[in-house]
């Protein structure tokens, strides 16, 4: 079901339920793809700093 856009800096006309709940969840689900994207650079920048960090242990042929 499409709801009808509101604004939120009108104070003379309320949302709805469902106009705040669909907000609150569009702002849940970019909350959520911008902390995926932040572990997946953390873990990027992890491993590399892992990696560095054994590298000179590594034994020697």
């Amino acid at each position: 079901m499409k709801l009808p856009p509101f604004d939120l800096n009108d104070t003379t006309r309320e949302p709805s339920d469902e106009q705040l709940d669909a907000l609150m969840e569009a702002v849940a689900a970019e909350a959520r793809k911008h902390a995926q994207a932040a572990r997946e650079r953390l873990m990027l920048r992890l491993r590399a700093e892992i990696t560095a960090i054994q590298r000179p242990f590594q034994p020697r042929a």
